[in-house]
C-alpha cells in the first residue's frame, strides 16, 4: 500500500514541478517589486483572509487540482498500464486507495508548504514579529484547505471517469456559479465558492462550516461513486475499427467544451460590466485604516478619509493610548438595523444612502473606532466584563465621537430622552451596572444616551485621563477576576483614583439638571392600554396624556416580543395611528396575530419627542392575547 502510495506521488512529480514553478514566479515577483521587509502578514491576510467570496482563488485551485485528479485514472487505463498493476497482489480497493491517499497527501503537503514559505518571508516585516501574525488563523485555514483538497480529489475522481463529456459538464457547471456570483453576488449553498467565504469576528476567520460540511459530504459520496466506477472498469484494447464517429466524438466534445466555456466567459464580461459601478469592490488605505468600499460609494470615501486619520490620531491622544492598531474597515455593508459594528481591530459599517459622510459620518466611525481601542487597550478584557460595563462602552464611545466630532444639538436632545428616562424608570447604577436585567426592562438604545452623561460625569469628577486610565486597569493581570457590577466599578476605579459613589453623584446631577433646564418637548405618557382582537391581527390602543409642556409628539411607535424561551427576539419597530384627538388623544397599533407565539408576550410604547432624535420607550409591559 505505501509503495503503491511513493509510486502514485512519483508519477505526479511533473505536476508538482508546475506547483513549484507557479509558486516561484508568484513569490518572485512580489519580491522583484518590493522590498522583502515590507511583506507583511497584515498584507497578505488583507488579500487572501478578505471578506467575501473569492471565486479567483478557487477557480485557480480548481484548474491545478483537476491537473492533479486526471493523472490518477484515465490515462493509466487509456495506457493500459493499469493491467500491470493489477497484477501485483494487490486488490482493486488498494489501488483505488492508494491513489486517492497519495494525490490527497501531496496535495496538502504542498498547502503547507506554502504556508511556511509565505511565513518565512512575512517573518522579515516586524509588524509580524511584534505579534501581529495569528497562528490559530493559519491553522484553520489549512484545515480548510486540506478539506477543500478532498473536495477536489472528490470531485476529480468522479468525472474522469467520464473523460471529456465530465470536463465539459464541470466547465459548464463552474461557469454557471461565476454567472451568478457576478449577477446575484450568490451563488447558493452548494457553491464551491462558499468554501472561501470568509467574515471576521475580530482578529479570527470565519467560514461558511455548515456549506463546507455540505460540501464535504457530497464528495464523499462522489468518492464512494468513482470508487464504484473505476474499481469496476477494465481497461480495453485500441482498435481501429471504432467508426468515423466514436474517433470524431472526442474532438467535437473538445469543441463543445471551449465553446461553452468562451460564449459563458463572455457573458460574464458583459454581466460584470454592467455591474462595475454599482457592485465593484474596491480597497484604500490610510495611515491607519484599510478600508474596503464598493465604487458607488468612492466619493463618500474620499471624503471621508480627509478626516480618518486626523481623528484617529485625536482619539489616540483624548485616550493616551499604548498602542496604535491598525484597523480593517469593512464600509460594503447595507445592514439596515446598525450603521456601524466594531469587533477587535475590525470596523463593519453602512457608507452607502448619504450625499455627504462629513460630520455623521466621521462621528460613526470615531465610535467605532472607539469601540476597538476599548478592546486593544483593555486586552479585550473589557468585553468579558460586558455586563457589568456595557453601558460604559457604548457610553465611552458615544462621549469621545461628540468631542471629536461635535454636533450640540444632536448630543442635546440624546440627553434629554435619557435623563427622561432615568427620572420616570427610577433607573439606579445597579441597573446600569448589569446590562442584561437592564435591556429586559428598558430600551437597549438608553445605554447609549444614559452611558454618555454617566462618562461625562466620570470625567468631570476624576478627570479626562481616567478614561484610558480605567482601559488600562481593566488589562491588568493581577486584576481580581468575576467581579460583578457594581463591586466590579468600585475597585477599578479605586485603583485610579476615583470613587465610583461621587462618580454617580455627578451622574445625578447631571440628568436632574438636564430636566429641570427643560426638555423643549413633548415626553406624553401612555394610560388605558386595551389589548383586542380585529380579525386576524391584535389592537393595541392607549390614551395618550401629555406632560406639563402640552405638546405631543406625532409619530408613536410599538415593538413586542414573546414570553417563551423560544421566543424572545424583539419585534420591528411599528408605528401607531392616531384614531382620536378630543377630548382624549388615542393611538392604536395593529399587530398580525402571527407575530405572536403563545397567550403571553411582553411590549414597549414609545414615541419621537424631537425631530429626528432618539426613540423614547417606556418600561416593558406584559400582555395577552384575547380569546
Amino acid at each position: 500500500m505505501i509503495r503503491l502510495m511513493l509510486c502514485q506521488i512519483k508519477q505526479l512529480m511533473p505536476f508538482v514541478l508546475l506547483w513549484f514553478a507557479l509558486i516561484g514566479i508568484f513569490f518572485g515577483l512580489q519580491l522583484a517589486t518590493g522590498r522583502i521587509d515590507e511583506l507583511s502578514y497584515l498584507d497578505w491576510c488583507g488579500d487572501y483572509c478578505n471578506v467575501g467570496s473569492d471565486a479567483n482563488l478557487v477557480l485557480l485551485n480548481v484548474l491545478l487540482y483537476m491537473i492533479a485528479c486526471y493523472s490518477l485514472f484515465p490515462r493509466e487505463f487509456d495506457d493500459q498500464t493499469i493491467d500491470f498493476v493489477r497484477s501485483l497482489p494487490v486488490s482493486r480497493v488498494q489501488i483505488f486507495l492508494a491513489k486517492v491517499l497519495a494525490a490527497i497527501l501531496l496535495l496538502c503537503l504542498l498547502n503547507i508548504v506554502e504556508m511556511i514559505i509565505q511565513s518565512a518571508l512575512s517573518a522579515f516585516n516586524i509588524q509580524t514579529l511584534t505579534g501581529r501574525k495569528y497562528w490559530a488563523n493559519d491553522g484553520w485555514i489549512l484545515l480548510r484547505d486540506f478539506l477543500f483538497v478532498f473536495v477536489m480529489v472528490a470531485h476529480g475522481v468522479f468525472i474522469s471517469w467520464f473523460r471529456t463529456i465530465g470536463l465539459v459538464l464541470y466547465c459548464v457547471y463552474l461557469v454557471g456559479l461565476v454567472w451568478l456570483e457576478q449577477a446575484l453576488g450568490y451563488s447558493g449553498p452548494y457553491s464551491l465558492f462558499r468554501f472561501y467565504n470568509n467574515e471576521y469576528d475580530g482578529q479570527r476567520i470565519l467560514f461558511d462550516w455548515p456549506v463546507i460540511g455540505t460540501q464535504v459530504l457530497i464528495a464523499a459520496f462522489l468518492l464512494f461513486a468513482g470508487f464504484i466506477l473505476w474499481t469496476r472498469t477494465d481497461s480495453k484494447p485500441k482498435t481501429s475499427g471504432s467508426g468515423k464517429f466514436a474517433q470524431a466524438l472526442p474532438t467535437i466534445l473538445s469543441v463543445m467544451a471551449f465553446v461553452t466555456v468562451a460564449l459563458g466567459l463572455i457573458g460574464l464580461m458583459i454581466q460584470a460590466g454592467a455591474n462595475k459601478e454599482r457592485d465593484n469592490i474596491q480597497r484604500l488605505a490610510s495611515n491607519h485604516y484599510q478600508f474596503a468600499y464598493r465604487l458607488r460609494d468612492e466619493a463618500r470615501l474620499l471624503e471621508l478619509r480627509q478626516y480618518a486619520d486626523d481623528d484617529y490620531q485625536a482619539l489616540v491622544k483624548l485616550l493616551n493610548m499604548s498602542d496604535e492598531p491598525f484597523i480593517q474597515t469593512d464600509m460594503t455593508s447595507n445592514n439596515s438595523h446598525a450603521v456601524g459594528l466594531a469587533a477587535y481591530k475590525k470596523i463593519r459599517m453602512v457608507l452607502s444612502g448619504r450625499e455627504s459622510v462629513n460630520p455623521e459620518y466621521r462621528r460613526i466611525l470615531s465610535h467605532e473606532t472607539a469601540h476597538v481601542f476599548q478592546g486593544t487597550e483593555s486586552n479585550r478584557k473589557l468585553a468579558s466584563a460586558g455586563n457589568s460595563v456595557g453601558f460604559f462602552i457604548e457610553g465611552m464611545a458615544q462621549y469621545t465621537s461628540f468631542t471629536i466630532v461635535p454636533d450640540p444639538s444632536t448630543r442635546e436632545t440624546n440627553w434629554a430622552v435619557s435623563s427622561v428616562s432615568w427620572k420616570r424608570h427610577n433607573i439606579s447604577f445597579a441597573e446600569l451596572a448589569n446590562r442584561a436585567a437592564f435591556e429586559s426592562l428598558y430600551d437597549p438604545e438608553l445605554l447609549y444616551g444614559i452611558g454618555d452623561i454617566w462618562v461625562e460625569a466620570m470625567v468631570r469628577q476624576c478627570g479626562i485621563d481616567s478614561l484610558g486610565d480605567f482601559l488600562r486597569s481593566t488589562a491588568r493581570k493581577d486584576a481580581p477576576p468575576n467581579l460583578p457590577g457594581v463591586a466590579y466599578w468600585r475597585y477599578h476605579l479605586q485603583h485610579i483614583g476615583c470613587e465610583l459613589q461621587l462618580v454617580n453623584r455627578q451622574w445625578q446631577q447631571l440628568m436632574q439638571q438636564t430636566i429641570d433646564e427643560g426638555t423643549n418637548g413633548a415626553f406624553p405618557t401612555f394610560k388605558n392600554v386595551v389589548i383586542s382582537q380585529s380579525d386576524s391581527n391584535i389592537v393595541i390602543s392607549s390614551d395618550v396624556t401629555p406632560d406639563d409642556t402640552g405638546r405631543l409628539p406625532s409619530r408613536y411607535y410599538l415593538r413586542v416580543k414573546g414570553e417563551t424561551k423560544l421566543a424572545n427576539t424583539v419585534s420591528p419597530i411599528r408605528p401607531g395611528l392616531t384614531t382620536q384627538t378630543a377630548p382624549t388623544v388615542k393611538i392604536e397599533f395593529t399587530v398580525p396575530r402571527s407575530e405572536f407565539e403563545g397567550k403571553r408576550f411582553s411590549y414597549q410604547l414609545g414615541y419621537v419627542p424631537y425631530p429626528d432624535s432618539r426613540y423614547y420607550f417606556e418600561k416593558w409591559r406584559s400582555g395577552t392575547l384575547p380569546n
